[in-house]
């Protein structure tokens, strides 16, 4: 299957979804984890969203990063000094995290810099400026109201069963909350409706156990599918070399790879919407 770049695709912008910010926290794993941070550098004051930047540098000079980790669209950073605290960043729209030489040259992008002891930095690089990071004593200050994980045991169908009923929104704007399910956007909950052979303006209280397990299914199958592929490349360097390509999401007026009918696109809540009519009907 060709590779899809998204960026001649649509106009749309995309935000990275779990795949790419799983896919993220595993590149800087296996980099920063054990590392001390000598110095900060906040070249963009507005990145810093929960303290000034002045605090932010003084409360990471000298700690340790002792673990990287995911909670939905949330790339966590755990650092100990004196006492444990919490990084969380969310990439946005253009947001890239890369650990590089100290020595190379801040680039045009960059909005923030972590110095290590080792002689590498991590930069957070954001175009558009508008991706955030935050500083916390407890996760839940930032990443509290956040719902189940989809690639958990607690993520079940009689777990999705239960959070649909009598919820009349329509399953794809319910799936794209992320206080209900975290980690969702928009390119996979199109593919895992796909899959499950759902319409995505069936509201979310009519699915059925036996849908619920199809879904939860497509979910989970999606989800670790584009993990494996390192995610979706969507042209812009936020994932290099993601080589997940969707069946259905973007290609609207194509043929169904399932059917042969042709893929429509439509819009809900506000975002762009594909699903192919013969096999995602609406019942």
């Amino acid at each position: 299957m060709k590779r899809l770049h998204f960026s001649r695709l649509s106009k749309e912008l995309f935000m990275p979804e779990l795949p790419e910010v799983e896919s993220t926290v595993r590149y800087l794993r296996e980099r920063i984890v054990g590392e001390k941070i000598t110095d900060c550098d906040v070249l963009w004051p507005r990145t810093i969203h929960t303290s000034k930047p002045k605090n932010f540098q003084a409360a990471l000079s000298g700690s340790i990063i002792t673990e990287v980790f995911r909670r939905g669209k949330f790339i966590g950073i755990s650092i100990s000094s004196e006492q444990k605290q919490f990084i969380f960043v969310h990439l946005r729209m253009s947001g890239s995290l890369d650990v590089i030489s100290s020595k190379t040259e801040i680039a045009k992008h960059d909005r923030v810099v972590i110095y290590l002891a080792n002689g590498k930095s991590i930069r957070f690089n954001d175009t558009r400026k508008f991706g955030r990071i935050y500083l916390c004593h407890d996760q839940r200050d930032v990443v509290g109201k956040l719902g189940v994980e989809p690639l958990s045991d607690e993520f079940s169908p009689e777990h999705l069963l239960d959070i649909t009923r009598g919820k009349r929104t329509r399953i794809k704007a319910f799936l794209l909350d992320q206080e209900k399910i975290a980690g969702l956007g928009n390119i996979y909950v199109d593919e895992s409706l796909w899959k499950a052979r759902i319409h995505p303006c069936l509201p979310a209280e009519r699915l059925s156990l036996a849908k619920c397990v199809e879904l939860h299914k497509a979910v989970k199958t999606t989800l670790s599918e584009a993990i494996e592929l390192s995610g979706t490349d969507f042209g812009d360097g936020v994932v290099q070399d993601g080589m997940y390509s969707p069946v259905i999401y973007g290609r609207d007026d194509q043929p169904c790879g399932r059917c042969k009918a042709t893929i429509r696109k439509t819009r809900v809540q506000q975002r762009g919407t594909h699903y192919c009519p013969k096999c995602q009907r609406m019942r």
